[in-house]
Order: C-alpha cells, then sequence, then structure tokens
C-alpha cells in the first residue's frame, strides 16, 4: 500500500504515540510495508524512511526519530533512546550491536556500522558533511565503523571516517580520517592510535 508523503508522515505520528509496542510493529508492517522480524519491540518512535529491514529480537526504545532512506537494523540490536538518525541517505547497523542515548547521526551521505560494536554513553555526534563544497564534491564522505568497535560518550566523527574492527574510541575524541589497524586504542583531538596490541573486549 502507497501512501502519499504527508499522508504517511500523519500516519506515522499516530503510530509513534499508540500504546503497545505489539500495534506499533503491526502497523509499520501491514501499512507502510517495513520488514520487521520477529520479537521485535518499538517504543514511541518515529521511523521515516523508504525501506526499513529490522532482524529478529531488536529492540528500539522512546523517543528516538529516524528519517533516512534505507534503515537497515540487525537482530538482536538495542537502540535506546533519544538519538537522531536523519538525512537522505542509508543507515545499517549490524547484529548484537547498541547506539546508547542521545547521539546523532547526520545522513548526508551513508552511515555503516558492525556486528557487535557500541556507541556508548551519551552525546556523540557523526557528520557526513561539513562545507556547501563538500556537500557537491564526490569525495567519500560516509562514515564505516566495523565489527566489535566501542565508541565512548561524546565523540565527534568526521565526514569520512572508516575505522576497522576490535578497536577501542576514549572518550571526548575527535576522530577524523582511516584507522586502518586492529587492537588499538584511539584517543585525542585530534584522536591518534594511544595502544596497541590490545583487544577492550579483553583487557578493558
Amino acid at each position: 500500500m502507497k501512501l502519499l508523503i504527508t499522508t504517511k508522515q500523519i500516519v506515522l505520528k499516530i503510530i509513534k504515540h499508540l500504546p503497545f509496542s505489539s500495534l506499533r510493529v503491526f502497523l509499520l508492517r501491514e501499512l507502510l510495508g517495513y520488514a520487521i522480524g520477529k520479537n521485535v519491540k518499538i517504543g514511541k518512535s518515529y521511523i521515516n524512511c523508504n525501506k526499513v529491514i529490522i532482524g529478529d529480537n531488536v529492540h528500539v526504545a522512546n523517543n528516538n526519530n529516524i528519517f533516512c532512506n534505507e534503515l537497515l537494523i540487525g537482530s538482536n540490536t538495542v537502540i535506546h533512546s533519544g538519538n537522531v538518525i536523519q538525512g537522505g541517505a542509508n543507515f545499517s547497523i549490524g547484529t548484537n550491536s547498541r547506539i546508547i542515548n542521545n547521539h546523532y547521526f547526520d545522513l548526508w551521505n551513508n552511515i555503516q556500522i558492525g556486528n557487535n560494536t557500541w556507541i556508548a554513553g551519551r552525546n556523540s555526534q557523526f557528520w557526513t558533511h561539513g562545507s556547501i563544497h563538500t556537500k557537491n564534491s564526490d569525495k567519500d564522505l560516509s562514515i564505516t565503523i566495523k565489527d566489535d568497535v566501542y565508541i565512548g560518550s561524546s565523540s565527534l566523527i568526521a565526514p569520512g571516517v572508516k575505522i576497522e574492527s576490535v578497536n577501542l574510541i576514549g572518550l571526548g575524541s575527535v576522530v577524523a580520517g582511516i584507522f586502518d589497524e586492529n587492537q588499538t586504542i584511539i584517543a585525542g583531538n585530534l584522536s591518534q592510535v594511544v595502544k596497541r596490541n590490545i583487544d577492550w573486549r579483553i583487557n578493558w
């Protein structure tokens, strides 16, 4: 069932304020055509994307605002409250990952987050554009964060950042560029590798 944009917005606002997650999930499937897996819980959040695929056992808490082209959430992932994911590009997050509270994701370009990755704490920002010149250029300003990455609170992630698997980003870091090593701790403003050969999942 194809809805006009204005009608879709009204329907989504009504669905957001319904009292039961099961009813919200049912209507998002049936009226909007969102592909939503089993045992999914969606709180009072607004999800307005052209294409939505949500895996099994996903929990999206209250007060999230998600506007994008394509949204992909892997199984067993949790998005806590107060997050904004906004823009005309695509957002994907893998399985067993977490986004905690009050983070901001700018989707001028795509953002891809891997499996078992944490956007921890609060108030991190992820930017995929800069000036009007970067908006109009062919430079790849998408953000890629691979598997088993931990990003501490209040980090700022610049356009075009790539972070390899099994890395930890320290609290309050300003991250720019490409980090293609594994098992490092990255911290500072501007961020750099401050420790190597350490697996944060075991030693932190």
